[in-house]
């Protein structure tokens, strides 16, 4: 598996600033967590995409880190125990 972090410097609340992916050796992604200015952590697993580039996921405005794999594990922990819902407020 390999583990990245992309990051945007933007300030729109409704976009996320940055993006933390698994990727299998293939380049599929399998989990990411999408990270929100407001504070939002909102995980994704069982994915199965098409292998992807960091970089073209990046664009021009976004920078690539690879990460460890404990680096990753610790930010799905996290995630995962953030409350469902929008800023603690359940739906």
């Amino acid at each position: 598996m390999q583990y990245y972090m992309i990051e945007w410097d933007h300030e729109e609340e409704d976009a996320p600033w940055r993006l933390y992916l698994e990727m299998d050796s293939g380049g599929s992604l399998r989990r990411k967590v999408e990270v929100y200015r407001i504070g939002l952590y909102q995980p994704f697993d069982d994915l199965d995409t098409p292998p992807v580039d960091p970089r073209q996921l990046a664009g021009a405005e976004g920078s690539v880190t690879q990460l460890t794999r404990t680096q990753f594990a610790d930010i799905w922990e996290q995630s995962r125990e953030m409350p469902d819902g929008f800023m603690g407020m359940f739906f």
